[in-house]
């Protein structure tokens, strides 16, 4: 049962002898794939969609896996900013094959949504439209400007989200993260909000290393770029500790 060979198995008891049972088994086997074709995108992106989701010939054919298969091609092009993408998955009996099927998968991508809107929440030192600029590969549309980036695509928004805690930490706000993020979907554009909390800035104070027997601790603090009073950045400091070009850092 765990292979997937079968897809119904009902035990029945024929007769009893004494202290001995005889059963029947009725065994419904799993339909393997014979066939399977791809409508709405091309022939190179159905082969490799195909391979990526592990669709192949002779794969057995049940809910799950039309399941499964159809909630990753939705996932994989929302990813890519088509949040629409609707995806059908048809099968039917093969004519060659008794216990095959052919499958028909239908991929509808829609267009990709764009941004209509980015706001914040919780920033207090600095303004939503300098914040805005630190988000370099996530755009909302600007009235005049139709041509420039607007569109939605998630794993670039995670990285602006990164960049931008990361310029919080490079001016003094270690602490700063982001507490929530929120699409709001309007079919065709969205709306972004970003909750912040910025935390409170840091400066460095003394400075201190333990374990260090060649160089001194103005010497490490030298080759670190660090000074008393300097406001906290750390993503300057976790560069310079980390650069290969610098190993005595």
């Amino acid at each position: 049962w765990s292979y997937k060979l079968f897809s119904d198995i009902n035990i029945y008891i024929k007769r009893v002898e004494g202290d001995t049972v005889f059963l029947e088994l009725a065994i419904k086997e799993t339909p393997s794939l014979v066939d399977v074709k791809v409508t709405g995108i091309g022939q190179k992106k159905a082969e490799t969609l195909l391979k990526d989701a592990e669709i192949k010939k002779g794969v057995k054919v049940n809910e799950s896996l039309i399941a499964n298969t159809k909630n990753y091609i939705t996932n994989k092009y929302r990813k890519d900013g088509y949040l629409n993408t609707k995806v059908t998955i048809d099968t039917k009996i093969d004519t060659t094959d008794a216990n095959g099927v052919d499958m028909l998968i239908h991929i509808d991508r829609g267009n990709k949504v764009k941004i209509d809107k980015i706001t914040f929440e919780g920033n207090q030192q600095f303004t939503s439209a300098k914040l805005r600029k630190k988000l370099k590969k996530t755009k909302q549309v600007r009235f005049g400007r139709f041509w420039k980036r607007s569109k939605y695509v998630q794993d670039k928004y995670n990285e602006d989200l990164v960049s931008l805690i990361d310029f919080y930490k490079e001016n003094g706000y270690r602490d700063a993260r982001i507490k929530s993020d929120t699409l709001y979907d309007g079919k065709e554009n969205i709306d972004l909000k970003i909750s912040l909390e910025e935390g409170r800035k840091y400066y460095f104070g003394d400075i201190k290393f333990l374990g260090n027997t060649i160089y001194s601790n103005q010497m490490l603090a030298h080759l670190l770029g660090l000074k008393k009073g300097e406001v906290y950045n750390g993503v300057q400091l976790r560069n310079r500790i980390n650069d290969p070009k610098n190993p005595d850092a």
